[in-house]
């Protein structure tokens, strides 16, 4: 099976289809839909053995024009690879160049809709590792998740208590430069999270309940 035929066309913004697939027709290379990581949305692997493909992975949980902007964002990945430079730095100019013009071309195409394309034209100027880290574009991406639990835990107030993925409850403290300060309430130690990272504010009652 082709890389191609395996992108269902429910995962891509209405349009995108056919341009996805004019990108991935040509080139030996895999796409693989996995299960949500934490760590990561997605990533390029070159030929784990001779003989093999490179593939990219992208986790299924990503709404539709996260999908689209994360496959380009790994395809860039994959031709600096196929351009041999093994040695470009990951986000560099060259991924840089082959990311604009991929982004740009999908823009062109009228694929993503008004609210998105002014934080998406300003993001492709200057790329950055990964979408999350615009936490304007971020933001406006969000909007169109099926899954809306939790909040940006910018949007709590400071000295709120919340519990992240696993459990653990943190004391949101202050910002410090572009990530936001928490006190982990069992270590007591301190932390730096995004400002964009989802977290389910706890009230008093709540707290009492997890720590009898």
């Amino acid at each position: 099976m082709d890389a191609v035929t395996k992108i269902p066309e429910t995962y891509l913004p209405t349009g995108a289809f056919p341009l996805v697939t004019s990108l991935l027709a040509p080139h030996d290379l895999d796409v693989k839909i996995v299960k949500s990581r934490s760590t990561k949305f997605a990533d390029f692997n070159p030929p784990i053995k001779k003989g093999k493909s490179p593939f990219i992975t992208i986790n299924n949980n990503l709404n539709q024009y996260s999908f689209l902007i994360t496959l380009l964002h790994e395809l860039a990945h994959y031709y600096v690879w196929r351009d041999g430079k093994v040695y470009a730095k990951p986000h560099g100019r060259s991924w840089k160049n082959h990311f604009r013009l991929l982004m740009q071309n999908a823009i062109d195409h009228n694929i993503f809709p008004e609210t998105i394309l002014p934080q998406l034209e300003k993001h492709i100027l200057n790329p950055r590792a990964t979408s999350c880290s615009d936490t304007r574009l971020f933001r406006e991406l969000s909007v169109f998740d099926t899954e809306k639990t939790g909040t940006f835990i910018d949007d709590i107030p400071d000295g709120q208590l919340f519990q992240i993925a696993g459990g653990q409850i943190f004391k949101k403290e202050k910002k410090v430069r572009k990530r936001i300060m928490c006190e982990n309430i069992k270590s007591r130690r301190k932390y730096l999270f995004s400002p964009i990272y989802k977290v389910i504010p706890l009230k008093g009652q709540q707290y009492v309940m997890a720590f009898p």
